[in-house]
């Protein structure tokens, strides 16, 4: 029997940067290309679970600091600015703007909510600030300002408490959230120690200049998004409960078992292994299969294409130096096909792997190349890849230890795409943490086939 949920609002704010001695100037920030193709995608939306921060922990210190880190990071504080065409959307900030603060309570436990079993997406939702969606809210007809960021602090009844975090993907990528979170954490941990001083060292860049484009990228993706008609809204996403999401755990020995299989069924056909196995294509290559498999028995297998998308950093593929600290999105598209009948084929797990290591080549050669397919090709995905292990969010501060759990959820969640979600996992030590999001009967089979297919390599 499900347990009984239900979120109280309690309070809601609103959180400026507040800078003790001098005033934050105005800043208009153009979209370059790396930006542009977000804007097709609902908001980026993160949980962070902690079992029980300090006794001197308190809403009120969480958001002095979160004004604090905004001082650093303030165009999260303004808004993604949508003109009527053709003029170019912007991120502006303007004095007075701030971050949406929500602080809630919740009647269930911490426990049930942060375990790795299926859970409720509408559940985990509640615990989330939420924000329009670009494509979801145009008007063509119609101006938009849109919020770039907003935050929710829920309160649950054994005393844990979690911190969600709702963001718009065209303002900032991954990389530039750590930044943002580790940056607030610093100072709440200062401030829950009284530390008379804190000095945060790295500034953002916000000059977007340093990215080029001297084949005029940006206004090709700009025009194509112009020209996208809204998707329909799935009627199930108000109201199906069915949609749960789930962690598994590939151990840094899991992975060389799946690796030593993969080499070893090379060597039986004669084939050279692939190149890169590494943690992050082994562990998405293994859950992929173990997707298809579910979906296998309510469909007839067909030699058709199947395409995974994933994110590759741009910042370090691009070929003159762009700041670590730049803020915005700097991560390039990658499409992962592979034909369905090869997927699930006795080398299902080979197929998978050597695919990657073709668009992994082709992002080496030229990230670039076909950029200006970027939007129409991601409209054809199968499976979308969200987070990283190599972002460390488990990292993060705010002086009560590490986070007991981080989810990442997405917008596609409610059957249009299937999603998977990574984090180099809490305590795991060159392992991978990976969320699933299913309906309740396909969650089940693909526990089985996760755990099962382990157990037979």
């Amino acid at each position: 029997m499900a347990l009984p949920f239900h979120v109280n609002v309690l309070d809601h704010c609103y959180v400026s940067p507040a800078p003790p001695d001098s005033v934050i100037p105005p800043i208009s920030l153009p979209l370059t290309y790396f930006d542009i193709p977000w804007l097709s995608y609902s908001p980026n939306r993160t949980l962070f679970f902690y079992r029980m921060p300090p006794p001197e922990f308190t809403t009120t210190i969480l958001k002095q600091s979160l004004s604090l880190a905004l001082q650093h990071f303030y165009p999260l504080a303004g808004n993604l600015s949508i003109p009527l065409p053709p003029a170019e959307p912007r991120i502006v900030y303007t004095e007075g703007d701030s971050v949406s603060f929500t602080v809630a309570e919740s009647t269930t436990n911490i426990h049930h909510l942060s375990g790795n079993h299926p859970r409720s997406m509408t559940n985990l939702s509640s615990l989330l600030p939420e924000l329009l969606s670009p494509t979801m809210s145009r008007d063509t007809h119609t101006p938009l300002t849109l919020p770039l960021l907003a935050v929710q602090i829920t309160r649950f009844s054994d005393s844990g408490v979690s911190i969600g975090l709702t963001s718009q993907h065209a303002a900032a990528d991954e990389r530039t959230l750590y930044e943002f979170m580790k940056c607030w954490a610093s100072f709440c941990k200062s401030l829950l120690n009284k530390d008379s001083f804190f000095e945060f060292k790295s500034t953002p860049w916000f000059d977007r200049s340093v990215i080029l484009d001297p084949n005029s990228l940006k206004t090709t993706l700009l025009k194509q998004w112009w020209n996208r008609s809204n998707p329909p809204k799935d009627p199930r996403e108000e109201t199906d409960r069915n949609i749960v999401q789930s962690t598994f755990f590939l151990s840094s020995s899991d992975i060389s078992k799946i690796k030593h299989h993969i080499v070893e069924r090379c060597k039986i056909v004669n084939e050279d292994p692939p190149i890169n196995l590494s943690l992050y294509e082994t562990g998405v290559a293994y859950a992929w299969i173990c997707l298809l498999k579910v979906e296998e028995s309510h469909d007839a297998i067909k030699a058709c294409p199947l395409y995974l998308g994933y994110n590759a950093s741009g910042i370090s593929r691009l070929k003159y130096d762009v700041p670590l600290s730049y803020f915005g999105c700097c991560i390039v598209f990658g499409r992962v096909r592979a034909l369905e009948s090869d997927l699930l084929d006795e080398d299902g797990l080979v197929c998978a792997t050597k695919s990657f290591d073709v668009e992994i080549d082709r992002l080496v050669r030229d990230f670039l190349e076909g950029a200006e397919r970027w939007i129409c090709e991601w409209d054809e995905l199968n499976v979308r890849v969200i987070g990283s292990p190599k972002v460390d969010f488990y990292g993060i501060d705010f002086g009560w230890g590490k986070a007991e759990k981080i989810e990442k959820l997405s917008g596609d969640e409610h059957g249009r795409v299937n999603v998977i979600s990574l984090n180099g996992g809490r305590d795991l030590d060159g392992g991978l943490e990976i969320g699933v999001v299913l309906s309740v009967d396909k969650m089940s089979t693909f526990t089985s086939l996760f755990h099962g297919g382990l157990k037979e390599l």
